[in-house]
């Protein structure tokens, strides 16, 4: 039999969050269940169906009551004991309910409604980061070739030619002739000079390429966006009677202590101030109220922000 891990929330945002996360630890849309108390009429025959125990069983009321006062319950079926483990770290990351403390609350006063009903509504707000990247801004292509010139220089050559001359000659012959009077040879080479062209790489010019690397610094602009949630009352019928007794005689438009009423609603509702007396809170409204309004005199809408404050905390 699969086992099935609950954890109830105060908050939707929470039980939600853990729903995300079981999902990215590999569970199944079909293994996981919200309940919230829009589905009250339904969660506890889940619960029953869940259980498999008797309809009057603790655990089975116990998550019934906490669908019925406003609160979340996420359900997850595991079909091993490692993912049983898996859904139980899931659950305690996002902050459930100490369910032995809410047990007396829920099951000692069953008949009791619940005071009011929750809803979460998200307050958004962009985180700028400015950072930096590299672009291509250009270059120097360097490009290298062999050019030709034409050289032409004038050279003088010297040319050696044997020139052989025949002279008849009539005479004695002389000692010098008869040492000669025999078989031999002689031999005469002819030289001449031929234009030989030589060359030689010699360095002219050398061309430098690098990087110069400077640093600049640019002043970057832009907003961050975020949303304001007022909490009103449905109709301001009562805030608009309240300014009329109190404050029109001081002069003003209502426009004017609309904001004061609206900001004494939305504190009412606040984790910081809910469940608190006017005397505790006023010195804190006082000082985030001149915060928010530098130049609006606290005195002239103290009246308006207090009556919103109790009339939402009654």
């Amino acid at each position: 039999m699969a086992n099935a891990v609950v954890a109830v929330f105060d908050e939707y945002n929470e039980a939600q969050s853990a729903v995300n996360e079981l999902l990215v630890a590999g569970f199944g849309k079909n293994e996981i269940k919200l309940s919230g108390k829009e589905s009250a009429p339904r969660a506890k025959g889940f619960f029953q169906s869940l259980f498999g125990k008797p309809q009057e069983d603790k655990d089975i009321r116990l998550y019934d009551e906490a669908v019925k006062h406003g609160n979340f319950v996420v359900t997850a079926i595991a079909g091993t004991e490692e993912k049983s483990d898996i859904a139980s770290e899931v659950m305690k990351h996002h902050h459930p309910v100490d369910l032995d403390e809410r047990s007396g609350e829920w099951l000692g006063n069953q008949s009791a409604p619940p005071s009011r009903e929750a809803r979460t509504i998200p307050v958004i707000e962009e985180e700028v980061k400015i950072g930096k990247r590299e672009v291509q801004r250009g270059g120097v292509r360097i490009f290298q070739r062999v050019s030709e010139t034409p050289i032409e220089e004038e050279v003088t050559l010297r040319e050696e030619r044997v020139v052989v001359e025949r002279s008849p000659v009539d005479r004695r012959a002389s000692e010098a002739d008869l040492g000669a009077f025999k078989e031999g040879m002689t031999e005469l080479r002819e030289k001449a000079e031929e234009a030989v062209v030589s060359k030689t790489a010699r360095v002219v010019e050398e061309v430098r390429v690098g990087k110069e690397v400077t640093e600049r610094k640019q002043k970057i602009k832009d907003t961050a966006r975020r949303t304001e949630v007022d909490v009103q009352r449905a109709g301001d019928d009562d805030y608009r009677a309240h300014w009329q007794e109190a404050s029109a005689s001081q002069g003003g438009q209502y426009d004017e202590y609309l904001p004061a009423y609206q900001y004494g609603a939305t504190a009412a509702g606040s984790r910081e101030f809910k469940g608190r007396g006017w005397n505790e809170v006023e010195p804190n409204l006082r000082h985030d109220w001149e915060a928010r309004n530098p130049g609006s005199a606290w005195e002239r809408f103290k009246d308006s922000v207090r009556h919103a404050f109790e009339k939402m905390s009654g």
